[in-house]
């Protein structure tokens, strides 16, 4: 059986304020307000949606390890600036004094002062179709679909 502690309280700020999601090894961190957890291919997955244009997603298809760093109810000025801001054009980390903290089982890192951690390796990355553009116009106005990276959870914690 897999138990995901934590998991209302985790949902709840995830979509309801968001979460950082760090990759690489020189990291870059975006933030997320999708996402979701389940089982699939007998292992316990967190699965998240990058868009093809996010510095992340070149980060992700380098490293194929990720981290899930979430903040309850708290850091939302960071969250914003993080959703609003490419890695390619700033470095995050300095602009918002966020700190990386190395992670414990994959080569990046999560950020220091969240509540909840997940740790990931990718098992499997699937690009959205183009009919789901059709199905949400309002989400992919220019077509910029997401690519879902399927993390193993290696390590899930509080802090």
């Amino acid at each position: 059986m897999f138990e995901f502690n934590n998991g209302d309280r985790v949902f709840k700020y995830l979509t309801n304020g968001g979460a950082f999601l760090t990759a690489g090894r020189i990291p870059n961190v975006m933030t997320i307000s999708w996402g979701m957890t389940g089982v699939l291919w007998g292992r316990k997955v967190f699965a998240v949606p990058v868009r093809a244009s996010r510095y992340t997603d070149v980060k992700l298809g380098a490293a194929n390890e990720f981290t899930v760093s979430v903040p309850f109810d708290k850091l939302g000025r960071e969250l914003a600036f993080c959703g609003s801001h490419s890695g390619r054009d700033c470095d995050k980390f300095h602009e918002t004094n966020l700190m990386p903290v190395k992670a414990r089982e994959v080569d990046t890192y999560v950020i220091g002062g969240c509540d909840y951690y997940f740790e990931c390796k990718v098992i499997a990355k699937m690009a959205m179709g183009a009919e789901i553009a059709d199905e949400f116009p309002q989400l992919y106005p220019t077509g910029d679909l997401h690519t879902i990276y399927f993390g193993n959870i290696v390590a899930e914690y509080a802090k």
